[in-house]
């Protein structure tokens, strides 16, 4: 499928994870990946590494101990489940929206880390104070 500008989420995003991810998903779907596409594929790819931590169990204490500071390659780059909350790092593409070809597009954008964003250990202590 050619890739022109707006022709789907993923268009400019140019590193090589993303392109491997890219070009398999539009092979296996014959379409191009949505933002939900690569949410569920990071959370397989989440749980596969969680089954190898735990040398291929899928006990829940064993799974929920190897989800503790979880390092995930993705497509967007690596992520990590934090060892407090088990909250996943991943962030997502911000900028400017634009018309191009008559579709939305996304312009003057970055990644954004997801870890920036989230709460502090202290602050997560605070709010399960009750737990």
């Amino acid at each position: 499928m050619p890739r022109e500008a707006g022709d789907h989420e993923g268009y400019a995003i140019q590193t090589p994870a993303h392109q491997a991810f890219l070009d398999a998903y539009q092979q296996r779907f014959k379409d191009y990946p949505r933002a939900g596409s690569i949410v569920g594929y990071n959370a397989i790819l989440s749980i596969a590494e969680g089954l190898k931590k735990t040398g291929g169990s899928a006990d829940t204490e064993k799974l929920i101990a190897a989800f503790r500071s979880l390092e995930v390659n993705t497509p967007f780059g690596p992520i990590t489940y934090r060892a407090q909350d088990h909250q996943s790092t991943m962030g997502a593409y911000v900028g400017k929206t634009a018309l191009r070809q008559g579709k939305g597009v996304m312009v003057d954008f970055s990644y954004q880390d997801g870890g920036k964003f989230q709460p502090s250990d202290d602050e997560v202590k605070k709010l399960r104070k009750g737990q």
